[in-house]
């Protein structure tokens, strides 16, 4: 075949254009998947903190003075996420106990995720770390849940990179303070 008849065939043009096409049409696809992934887990982990500081205010230490069986709802919420496996979360009681407002971390409790996280909000019997203009007053409690989550992409193709996602929830006490509650053994 000579050359100038070989510049006219246009016989294979469609495959050709279809495989300059197909490497940018995965990548969409797989970045799609990818950030619909990530968008759902932080929402479910958002709830998952929502719950588990909820469950945990509506605590009534006249019928139960242990901690722990909140941690149980979690795995339901995460679903269809390995949250045993990838997550975590910390219940946190935080109360002030003076009249200088300084929040301290009175009790926290772990759950039992694998992902090996440390809370955000402090250590028992230390000055309590919470989001910047949120007082609590002398004698007040609250419930701070924190979630959090090992994020890995499916494919791994670099548009997304690993990442921990952490929520927390603030609430106060709805049935009574919560100073005599225990963590349960894990």
């Amino acid at each position: 075949m000579s050359l100038p008849r070989l510049l006219r065939d246009e016989r294979g043009v469609s495959a050709l254009e279809f495989a300059l096409i197909l490497p940018l049409l995965v990548l969409l696809s797989v970045g799609t998947i990818d950030v619909s992934r990530l968008v759902l887990i932080t929402q479910k982990v958002q709830s998952a903190a929502f719950t588990l500081a909820d469950l945990t205010a509506r605590i009534s230490t006249a019928k139960s003075t242990t901690l722990g069986n909140e941690f149980l709802a979690i795995n339901q919420v995460m679903k269809p996420f390995d949250f045993d496996g990838e997550g975590n979360a910390i219940i946190s009681i935080v109360s002030s106990p003076t009249a200088a407002n300084t929040p301290l971390v009175a009790l926290q409790c772990k759950g039992s995720g694998g992902y090996a996280a440390t809370s955000s909000i402090g250590v028992v019997s230390h000055t309590a770390t919470l989001p910047s203009g949120f007082d609590i007053g002398k004698g007040e409690t609250v419930v701070a849940a924190e979630v959090y989550f090992d994020f890995e992409p499916l494919f791994g193709i670099g548009l997304l990179s690993s990442r921990v996602i952490r929520r927390a929830a603030f609430f106060k006490p709805r049935l009574g303070e919560l100073d005599s509650l225990t963590c349960a053994s894990t």
